[in-house]
């Protein structure tokens, strides 16, 4: 029997029994499972949001620096995968560390295959806007030729920044070596 992540991370969602779950399908647009009475799909969540009036002004909502803002989920390479809540501050730090340590920086094109479900997508996605850098974004899996030909037209701007990958993903880049070696480092991340 195949380990099916989705069910696995819903059924968890379930377990922490929050007040309500907005589910968000892994394509299409059925979520394939059936909700709790309190849960609403992603779907209906964006028709109800439509139906209510907007106004022009928004006030800000404070909340202690510890507030959760998001949950992630890691890769579940030690194991099963694991919820890992957020606050606001999250993003700042993880924004300080990707200028520290991955050099991340305002005019750069920073490119990390993975997706906005993962721990990664967050941290990439805060880490680039934060810091000024453009966030490269490839849709489709980054093993096949097309994300060779991705990096190679990163590659060919002026700015030859930078592409993090995992293990998984260096195979591709060997392949693609040609397309990708005017880059200014490409760092891996070794499990």
């Amino acid at each position: 029997m195949r380990f099916n992540t989705y069910s696995f991370l819903c059924s968890r969602v379930v377990e922490a029994d929050p007040f309500k779950a907005i589910v968000l399908p892994v394509s299409g647009n059925s979520v394939g499972i059936e909700l709790r009475k309190q849960d609403v799909s992603w779907k209906e969540f964006l028709s109800i949001a439509n139906q209510r009036p907007r106004s022009n002004h928004y006030s800000p909502v404070y909340r202690p620096i510890d507030s959760t803002i998001n949950i992630l989920f890691s890769s579940g390479t030690t194991g099963e995968p694991k919820a890992i809540p957020w606050t606001q501050l999250s993003p700042i730090r993880c924004s300080a560390d990707g200028w520290a340590h991955n050099d991340i920086r305002a005019g750069n094109v920073y490119c990390w295959p993975t997706n906005l479900g993962w721990v990664m997508g967050p941290v990439v996605l805060f880490t680039c806007f934060l810091n000024g850098a453009t966030l490269a974004l490839y849709h489709g899996s980054p093993s096949g030729r097309g994300f060779g030909k991705f990096i190679q037209v990163i590659a060919s701007e002026e700015k030859n920044d930078s592409l993090e990958t995992t293990e998984f993903g260096i195979a591709n880049l060997r392949s693609n070596l040609a397309n990708i070696i005017q880059l200014r480092k490409i760092k891996t991340e070794i499990k």
